[in-house]
């Protein structure tokens, strides 16, 4: 595809607007939804990924394809009311920079790749705390990730977390030095784990291909 998709997490104030305008809507002459202007002190600016002309794909969740220009407006002013915002977009391949591939380990917060299902599933839990959210990109041999899952829906423990149980010596997992035993997985390769029963969760995770693999999970406070 041409166009790369960002998964941003904004953290701000509650009350806080994003840092950003957006143009068009499906009722305007531009039908897509793009940033307009990045404000010069504001949250985005400060975060660096969003720019002008970015695609705007869903802001908490919400998709802005077919929306009207207010509603997008709704969107934006929604966001207003939580501690954090999970921004999708999309830019053009030929005006990404060739860094941005680089970003992503630099600042652990911006996973590249189809975040669409999981912003949808983050974006509309209030409750969850996206501070300690991080991306982490391991190497996936024959042997896997490198680490066993506990938890699940429907577990033994009833509705749990997806946490990592162990890690294996020598695994991706130990190699990325990121990962930690009681971390929650959030999500592999942009596919959302959330509310999966743990077989579920683990035929995802045995199905993605052997290479650069990015998860987003929540570290483990101690």
């Amino acid at each position: 595809s041409k166009e790369d998709t960002y998964f941003v997490v904004l953290h701000k104030e509650e009350g806080a607007g994003l840092g950003f305008s957006v143009a068009g809507g499906i009722d305007l002459e531009q039908k897509s939804v793009t940033v307009h202007r990045v404000f010069s002190k504001g949250v985005a600016s400060q975060e660096g990924t969003i720019h002008r002309g970015d695609l705007v794909v869903s802001i908490n969740g919400k998709f802005l394809a077919n929306s009207v220009h207010g509603d997008v407006l709704n969107a934006l002013h929604q966001a207003r009311l939580y501690k954090y915002a999970v921004i999708v977009i999309q830019k053009e391949k030929d005006r990404a920079n060739n860094s941005s591939r680089l970003e992503i380990s630099a600042t652990g917060r911006k996973c590249v790749g189809s975040g669409k299902d999981v912003s949808m599933e983050i974006g509309t839990d209030p409750n969850l705390d996206m501070n300690d959210v991080i991306c982490v990109e391991l190497l996936k041999t024959s042997a896997g990730l490198g680490f066993s899952l506990d938890g699940g829906k429907a577990s033994i423990a009833g509705d749990r977390p997806l946490l990592v149980k162990r890690i294996f010596k020598g695994g991706a997992a130990e190699l990325s030095g990121n990962i930690e035993t009681g971390d929650e997985i959030l999500a592999v390769s942009g596919k959302s784990l959330l509310g999966l029963m743990h077989y579920d969760a683990w035929n995802i995770i045995k199905s993605v291909p052997e290479g650069p693999v990015q998860l987003l999970i929540r570290k483990h406070r101690t």
